[in-house]
């Protein structure tokens, strides 16, 4: 009777042990479990962040890419005018042209602002005068894909000339 009692006994305790292991276990895999799912969330935000920034970076590259395409045309054409490009983060439009005769004199300013969006914004108009007139520039020009309503290709505008991008010259 004392064996049977012993082993009932430790049976019960080797049950009880058990449970407690798998117990421990389980709540152990949880927490891990847990901890993956949060380690897949923040991968995945990070993922969502770093698209976000790569078509926001595309955005700006497109825009350069054309701002470039116009200073090459600026400079192919007028061989005598001295093209120069705004630099990045400095205030002002992008390309500021110094007109210059065949004697090489100075004869006047064009600012050129280049827009590669979707949607037409008659902000650009009042940004591109005001960096008209702090350079002192005759005339401003906006070479844009996406143009206002009543523009067809070429056009002026508040006082800005309004061109498409397939209407600059080639």
């Amino acid at each position: 009777e004392l064996d049977l009692e012993i082993a009932r006994r430790l049976a019960v305790e080797k049950q009880r042990l058990e449970e407690s292991l798998r117990r421990d276990a389980g709540e152990e895999q949880a927490l891990k479990l847990r901890e993956k799912d949060k380690q897949i969330d923040d991968l995945k935000k990070l993922v969502e962040e770093m698209k976000r920034k790569s078509e926001q970076g595309s955005q700006e590259r497109q825009g350069e890419v054309l701002e470039l395409d116009i200073e090459e045309r600026l400079s192919a054409l007028f061989h005598h005018d001295q093209i120069r490009p705004v630099p990045k983060g400095m205030r002002g439009a992008d390309l500021v042209q110094e007109v210059c005769g065949s004697g090489g004199q100075a004869c006047g300013t064009i600012v050129w602002e280049t827009k590669n969006t979707r949607n037409w914004s008659p902000v650009w108009i009042d940004k591109l005068k005001e960096d008209q007139r702090a350079v002192g520039a005759s005339l401003a020009v906006l070479v844009t894909v996406a143009l206002p309503a009543d523009v067809r290709d070429f056009g002026r505008v508040g006082g800005v000339w309004v061109a498409s991008v397939s209407a600059w010259p080639a």
